[in-house]
């Protein structure tokens, strides 16, 4: 199994380097830590893609009503010089 540029032995590595530096009870405090902050991360980019999808469809409802209104005023032009 590999992660990225990473292979089993050096994740073991890595994992044993971390509980040998913060310790078996700190482990599930930063672990929980990483999870809300993930958590939080994904809400705010659900967020701002909501935002930006609101705000796009805001725009294009603009730009029908400008174009039926543009498409009336032809409208009435014509039947006018008619």
């Amino acid at each position: 199994m590999r992660i990225g540029p990473l292979g089993m032995p050096e994740i073991i590595i890595i994992l044993i380097v971390i509980l040998l530096i913060f310790g078996p009870r700190r482990l599930p405090e930063m672990a929980k830590g990483i999870g809300q902050s993930v958590r939080e991360f994904r809400k705010g980019i659900r967020d701002v893609k909501d935002e930006i999808e609101s705000e796009i469809k805001k725009d294009d409802n603009v730009v029908k009503t400008e174009t039926a209104k543009e498409k009336e005023a032809v409208k009435a032009e014509t039947v006018k010089e008619s």
